[in-house]
């Protein structure tokens, strides 16, 4: 887990929120000549720096039948070293810096994160060139990280979430990757052990340097991190396999799933709508942004009345909305109280929906919505981590590192008339994919 290394900067914010860009200054970009980006932002954190590393792959690209779960495989064997830092020795170094490291895994991106006293970042950029330009493990250690992440996985199986998230997955892509978990098809990880010589190719055609992009945040200088990384990233070479990701047909009808679980849970609802992929070329991810929050925020008179008024509903919209680098999922959970009935709230938000799509929100309260957003996403830049992460979200999903202001740009020419016809277009019953689970009943 990430630790909280700079104090909120609330008043070092507000004179910006009127404008596009979310950063203070345009953060310094450089390409290094075998194409790992390095993208360096002065934060004020005192002795403080994130360090992160995005590799620009994820479980969409798992194209290879019976493969799924590699992306996220990878995440655990990037922390196996290398000849000259075996995994022992890299991670006592970590620890004698003061260092925090983890990472984490989605379906488009991975993304490595190292926080580090400033004074120990030369000392760092050599671990983690020698780590990404020389990852090295046996068939042994291979097959013993296997049993790790099927350990993992059982442990998620554990929860009703992993099992509704893999059920609306494979409900609503037929044809697409995204049609598994970040995790993979059980039956895959039961096979990994078996599967090292693919591992390898795996490592060789993702893990390269013009796939990858380093975020340095915080109390760094460019100028000479840009010499360090230059010097130790120089030998790392390669370039990244393209796969084919099948394309997924257009959802023309309403699919639905209902689950049972034996243990005692509330119901839980999973709703997912048919998107397009994260763009800045246009206004619909930011109009999408907010009907998000203006249909179900804590705001919003959906959550006000099911929530709060009525209790039907333990909560709402708790996942929050997250889009794809391909077209995929705007995906709407809530928790049930006991006595509500799926067709309640399927209804519910059905009806509000059409309400928005109608045009019948007022403007001044879409400006409100939209002001809410932007203050949300820069209020909640208090530490170098927080900066890293947002760039490397909107890096991973429009492969430019500046994409965050392109959509701080398009958010604010969101209008009325955007946010009614994305609901129109896209948040409709046909293009609704539900998944509903209880406890041994079916609904």
């Amino acid at each position: 887990m990430r630790k909280s290394t700079a104090l909120p900067i609330l008043a070092f914010f507000l004179p910006s929120l009127a404008g596009a860009q979310i950063l203070p200054e345009p953060p310094s970009v450089d390409t290094l000549p075998n194409g790992l980006r390095l993208v360096t932002v002065r934060w004020p954190s005192p002795g403080i720096v994130a360090y992160f590393t995005l590799v620009r792959v994820g479980s969409r690209d798992e194209v290879e039948p019976g493969k799924s779960g590699f992306a996220h495989l990878f995440e655990h064997m990037m922390f196996r070293g290398t000849e000259r830092y075996p995994s022992e020795r890299y991670e006592r170094i970590i620890q004698e810096m003061g260092a925090d490291n983890n990472a984490f895994t989605t379906s488009d991106f991975t993304l490595y994160t190292v926080t580090t006293p400033g004074q120990s970042l030369p000392r760092l950029v050599e671990l983690e060139a020698d780590r990404f330009a020389h990852l090295s493990y046996s068939e042994q250690a291979f097959q013993t990280e296997t049993r790790a992440v099927l350990g993992e996985y059982n442990k998620s199986a554990s929860s009703p979430d992993l099992q509704m998230w893999e059920a609306l997955s494979e409900l609503a892509f037929t044809r697409h990757t995204y049609g598994h978990t970040t995790m993979g098809y059980l039956r895959d990880i039961q096979r990994m052990p078996g599967s090292y010589s693919f591992s390898v190719q795996f490592l060789r055609r993702y893990y390269t340097p013009d796939n990858c992009t380093i975020f340095a945040v915080g109390d760094v200088d460019r100028d000479e991190l840009l010499r360090l990384v230059s010097e130790r990233y120089a030998g790392w070479t390669g370039r990244r396999d393209t796969p084919q990701i099948p394309l997924e047909p257009e959802q023309a009808e309403e699919r639905s799933r209902h689950l049972s679980w034996q243990s005692a849970t509330p119901p839980k609802i999973l709703m997912g709508y048919r998107v397009p992929p994260f763009s800045t070329a246009n206004v619909d991810t930011a109009a999408l942004r907010v009907l998000y929050e203006l249909a179900f925020g804590p705001s919003s008179d959906l959550y006000q009345r099911l929530v709060v008024a009525e209790q039907k509903l333990l909560s709402l919209g708790e996942n929050g909305m997250d889009l794809n680098r391909d077209p995929g999922l705007l995906v709407v959970d809530a928790e049930l109280r006991e006595g509500t009935r799926f067709d309640e709230i399927t209804g519910a938000v059905t009806e509000e929906l059409s309400r928005i799509a109608a045009g019948q929100i007022p403007a001044a309260r879409i400006e409100e919505v939209k002001s809410h957003v932007r203050y949300g996403m820069q209020l909640d830049l208090e530490t170098p981590d927080d900066v890293a992460v947002l760039l490397a979200y909107y890096a991973a999903m429009d492969g430019d590192v500046l994409a965050v202001d392109r959509f701080m740009t398009q958010l604010g020419e969101v209008g009325p008339a955007d946010v009614a016809r994305v609901a129109r277009e896209y948040l409709t019953p046909t293009r609704r994919t539900t998944v509903t689970l209880a406890t041994g009943v079916t609904r």
